[in-house]
């Protein structure tokens, strides 16, 4: 377990540098089959999931700051803020733009 955590670690501390398999496999000293079978047991998701998950969540914290949407999609690593709404949409079935719309009080 302490393999998988430090792949854990090494993924949420910037989830916007992407890592190969290889660097995942030296970290863990695991082989990437067994990394990957092993993680998705442990956390439920698959390294790559995973590493989505805290990009979408670092994206969140950004919109909900004030941050326009193009800086955000950029600073999470994404290539662009159509690539980005399409991460969020398939992650949490709306849009960035009706989530922040959601978070401001109605007047």
């Amino acid at each position: 377990m302490p393999s998988l955590l430090r792949v854990r670690d090494l993924i949420a501390a910037a989830p916007s540098t992407p890592h190969s398999a290889e660097s995942l496999e030296r970290v863990s000293c695991l082989d990437r089959w067994t990394l990957a079978r092993q993680f998705r047991a442990a956390f439920g998701t698959s390294p790559s999931a995973f590493r989505t998950m805290r990009r979408l969540d670092w994206v969140r914290r950004m919109i909900r700051d004030g941050m326009p949407f193009a800086e955000a999609a950029v600073e999470a690593g994404c290539a662009d803020q159509s690539h980005m709404s399409r991460l969020f949409k398939r992650t949490y079935g709306l849009t960035p733009v009706r989530w922040a719309a959601a978070l401001s009080p109605r007047a």
